[in-house]
């Protein structure tokens, strides 16, 4: 069965037939099944250019930085590079194909709706997906479907910021921070030894004029991700502190919060512990609760 929902008198109706779904409904953009992907093409160019200019820092670092210091330091330096790098891309990736926290069409029963009007309770749907919206539930236009405690829609992870994949966002704005310093450090260092040196050896992989260019823009790169994503992990960090999503700030919603731990936790999947630092493994939720029902959200 469909609800449908008629907006003239704000009654649910069930039909038997699908002829007449929603575009939403039948949308190709999203992937069904345990992993999930949008096929939005300017989410798609921006989680391109992420991994474009990760790829361009590595090379720049390690092919033309790196060797220009002592081999132990090398050996250590791309060693903690290397590894910043792949968590900052298993970020990326949990961040990109995980669900995030969908409520799929049709999420409920009529029995189940009906027993919840006749005890009052207000029942909420969304009339651009036709599924029932839980609290703290927001509609993407982009995903097409409403995002259980849904913060904001990002370009860069080609995918909304929700329940499920918020831990992995927050270590994906983390670990490329990290990274964006210390690779702004190890170039520094590059510079002032190459100009103690009179810039031997400065130039084994580059010539001297190229060199100059390839650090010039790999400065600017540094510089200009881990400002930006300093600011995006300090406002998940804010948020998840306050209970408080992105969406929910600009709608300025009055309810209830929960303690400032009690939100880490829900949203990390455990007690305080490195698993927090992990990008691995399985998101920290598997179904969806609310005053309505219990359903799975692997659509």
């Amino acid at each position: 069965m469909a609800l449908d929902f008629s907006e003239g008198d704000n009654k649910y109706f069930f039909i038997q037939d699908r002829e007449e779904e929603s575009p939403a409904m039948t949308s190709p953009k999203r992937h069904k099944g345990s992993s999930w992907f949008i096929w939005d093409p300017c989410g798609i160019a921006c989680a391109v250019a992420t991994y474009i200019f990760l790829v361009y820092g590595v090379v720049v670092l390690l092919a033309v930085v790196a060797p220009a210091f002592p081999d132990v330091f090398t050996f250590l330096s791309t060693l903690a590079f290397t590894g910043l790098v792949t968590l900052s891309v298993v970020s990326h990736v949990k961040a990109m194909i995980t669900n995030p926290g969908v409520v799929p069409h049709e999420s409920t029963t009529e029995e189940e709706i009906s027993k919840r009007r006749s005890e009052g309770e207000e029942v909420r749907y969304c009339k651009k997906c036709r599924s029932v919206k839980p609290d703290r539930a927001h509609h993407c236009s982009i995903c097409e479907h409403c995002i259980h405690r849904m913060d904001h829609h990002c370009p860069w992870i080609n995918n909304c910021v929700g329940q499920n994949n918020q831990k992995f966002f927050v270590l994906f704005t983390f670990y490329v921070m990290i990274t964006s310093i210390f690779g702004l450090f190890l170039t520094a260092s590059f510079i002032f030894r190459c100009v103690q040196n009179n810039f031997e050896g400065c130039d084994a992989f580059l010539p001297g004029p190229l060199v100059f260019i390839a650090i010039i823009f790999c400065v600017f790169e540094g510089f200009l991700f881990s400002l930006f994503t300093c600011i995006m992990f300090c406002t998940q960090i804010h948020a998840i502190i306050t209970d408080e999503t992105g969406i929910e700030s600009l709608k300025k919603e009055n309810r209830s919060r929960q303690k400032w731990s009690d939100s880490l936790i829900e949203v990390f999947g455990s007690s305080p512990s490195f698993s927090w630092l992990s990008p691995f493994g399985e998101p920290p939720y598997k179904t969806l609760r609310t005053h309505l029902h219990s359903v799975l959200l692997d659509v």
